[in-house]
């Protein structure tokens, strides 16, 4: 990790977790954002600051935690998580090929479960003291008037968001992009192909979510798909020049054929950097 433009946040589990410094960015445009959708009343300034502070924040961590301990119990190591504006970055490495590869990519949005069992079991008091009614919704009320029902809901609605996102959308670097490149490996596909075929939907993907954007005068989501359609062209270049063992996506695969036939892993090393959404679309 750049240690240079980001801010250290300590460790867990002897994983170092950094703050990149353009964060404060996005506080402040989801502060805007969602201070003016509620007449800019003092509780949904309030309530955008927990949404986009500790709430958020909290919750991309345990994601990127998620693939941190997978990747060590494949056999891999974690060097530290980067939490920053388009969610958080989990740097790990692991040459246990894709079935080991899948399990790490779930491990994220599989965390977002448990998070979202917590705050809808939360729910229910927060409702009741609200309404005086068991029968919970997960629609956010307005913070200035029930803050802590819009607080659980807001941290409930977000915590199914990232999940979906990340794993109903098969674009490269989202996780599920990562299952879906797996997928193609597990299915018998050379990694040439995989990549090209990942690399594909991706930019498919990425400029559908940059239109989105663009269409919806959302900033966050073109900063999104701006950010998609980088790392897919970064791809690309590998592609094109016949150095995708080498890209940190699909270089596990090649450090297990190296390791299965007893040879030296490929120059680049194994493993591969993950970028998760935010939920910012």
């Amino acid at each position: 990790m750049d240690s240079g433009s980001s801010l250290p946040l300590g460790s867990i589990a002897g994983i170092p977790v950094r703050l990149h410094v353009t964060f404060p960015l996005l506080f402040v445009m989801g502060l805007l954002a969602e201070a003016a959708s509620y007449s800019w009343s003092g509780a949904s300034v309030g309530w955008a600051a927990i949404m986009y502070g500790p709430v958020l924040l909290g919750t991309v961590l345990l994601h990127e935690l998620g693939h941190c301990l997978a990747a060590r119990q494949a056999g891999g190591h974690a060097d530290g998580i980067l939490l920053w504006p388009l969610g958080g970055l989990a740097y790990i490495a692991h040459a246990s090929g894709p079935k080991a590869d899948l399990f790490i990519a779930l491990a994220g949005p599989a965390t977002h479960i448990p998070q979202f069992l917590v705050w809808f079991a939360c729910l229910f008091p927060a409702y009741h003291a609200a309404y005086g009614s068991w029968s919970v919704s997960l629609a956010i009320p307005p913070p200035q008037q029930h803050f802590g029902l819009a607080v659980v809901a807001g941290a409930c609605q977000l915590n199914l968001a990232l999940a979906a996102f990340n794993l109903l959308l098969p674009a490269y670097p989202l996780d599920g992009g990562r299952i879906f490149a797996d997928l193609l490996l597990l299915a018998g596909l050379r990694t040439a192909l995989a990549a090209r075929t990942t690399a594909s939907v991706a930019t498919v993907l990425g400029l559908g979510v940059l239109g989105v954007g663009v269409w919806r005068t959302q900033v966050l989501t073109i900063a999104v798909g701006g950010w998609m359609l980088y790392t897919t062209a970064q791809l690309w270049k590998t592609i094109q020049a016949g150095t995708v063992d080498q890209h940190p996506m699909f270089s596990f695969t090649a450090a297990q054929q190296a390791r299965d036939a007893g040879t030296a892993l490929p120059a680049a090393g194994t493993g591969y950097s993950r970028y998760v959404g935010s939920g910012a679309v």
